[in-house]
């Protein structure tokens, strides 16, 4: 059996030996041309001009050839049997007789509509990362622009058989399913307002309205920091909406070991220092306007992630500062909090925590300040930092 994945870290393994090595950069990317063009003949002349564009023609055609003999030498299984690749003197193919199993072939060939959310679920779980990703061909120009758009094209299918994944468990009522799918995509699409819609309108059918609210409040802010636009007329109405309803009884507090107060924080990949401005922004929510004066400095340069810390801070216009001054004043106003009352925050999602705020926590972890409690989104202790996803 012959396995090849070509998102993530290209590998090709065959009866559990990897072959990699042999194959090469351009053996993958030969393999990977061959399967975006499914069944169907590829001539070789137009592979080895996206292989070997800088090569004299008779160079690029040894290449190829010596190329395709290595993926035949190391497929083929014994005299007369096949090997993955059909080719003749002017074209080639991959057989697809031939046993084998390839993640890009397994991703084209799943129908939205026939399978089920859980499948998929675990089909987009497939996706190992970026196509041929951490690859880059010198010279390659053709090549390179091929495999960017192939990404963007993969990134964008992975979606949509999210959301449609999404769509099926919501209609099975299944809302924590389908709320942790769309929180997913919205990592990749973090200004989609028709997302950020039906995110706000899922937290208010599974009786979170609170959640709902404080969602819309940061999609406005993050369209205003990293875009200056607002939201439009469908989202703010349903805020509206969600402000102007009777607020549901709160629970009764469980019983924590960890005292004083408590914040739910949230991280989101995609956008810098995300993890730093939620937390800014659920903290000042809860302390309200008991913000001493000696923080308002602080809270100034804060301004640059959290609009809400300028406002508090009586700042005016537009506020900017370097990554460094506000990590800096995030590890002091908070380790200044913590030291006044104790603080524990809860982190959701810590393994897809922006690089930044990333650094950050793993600051905070080192030094430990007194009062401050890192907790885990199940309020277990944070010990070391998560690894990524």
């Amino acid at each position: 059996m012959l396995q090849i994945r070509l998102f993530g870290k290209p590998q090709v393994i065959c009866d559990g030996t990897d072959i990699t090595p042999e194959l090469g950069n351009k053996g993958c990317a030969l393999l990977c041309i061959l399967f975006l063009r499914g069944g169907e003949y590829y001539a070789r002349e137009k592979l080895a001009a996206y292989l070997w564009p800088d090569s004299a023609a008779s160079a690029a055609k040894y290449n190829l050839r010596y190329t395709l003999w290595k993926i035949k030498k190391s497929t083929d299984i014994g005299e007369g049997g096949r090997s993955l690749i059909k080719l003749d003197r002017e074209y080639c193919c991959i057989d697809r007789a031939y046993d084998y199993i390839c993640d890009l072939q397994t991703i084209d060939e799943i129908d939205p509509e026939t399978q089920s959310a859980d499948e998929l679920k675990r089909a987009c779980d497939a996706f190992g990362g970026e196509l041929l990703e951490g690859d880059y061909f010198n010279h390659c120009e053709d090549l390179n622009e091929l495999i960017l758009s192939q990404r963007i094209y993969y990134e964008k299918r992975k979606n949509r058989l999210l959301m449609k994944a999404a769509e099926l468990y919501e209609q099975r009522d299944m809302l924590p399913e389908a709320v942790g799918i769309l929180e997913r995509v919205m990592e990749y699409e973090p200004y989609n307002e028709q997302l950020a819609l039906r995110l706000m309108t899922l937290y208010e059918r599974g009786g979170d309205r609170s959640r709902a609210i404080r969602f819309f409040n940061e999609f406005r802010n993050r369209l205003a920091s990293n875009l200056e636009i607002y939201p439009g007329s469908a989202i703010t109405q349903k805020y509206a909406e969600l402000k102007a309803a009777p607020a549901a009884p709160e629970p009764a507090p469980a019983a924590d070991s960890v005292p004083g107060l408590h914040v739910q924080t949230y991280c989101l990949r995609a956008v810098p220092c995300f993890w730093m401005a939620d937390t800014v922004g659920k903290l000042l929510d809860a302390v309200g306007n008991d913000v001493r004066p000696d923080d308002r400095t602080l809270l100034r340069v804060l301004g640059a992630i959290q609009p809400a810390a300028a406002v508090c801070a009586g700042a005016e216009g537009e506020v900017t500062a370097a990554p460094a001054a506000v990590a800096q004043a995030f590890i002091r106003w908070l380790t200044g909090l913590a030291a006044r009352q104790p603080l524990a925050v809860h982190i959701r999602r810590a393994g897809e925590m922006d690089d930044v705020s990333r650094g950050v926590l793993e600051y905070l972890l080192a030094e430990r300040p007194a009062g401050l409690t890192l907790l885990t989104e199940d309020g277990g202790a944070l010990g070391d930092m998560p690894s990524r996803k």
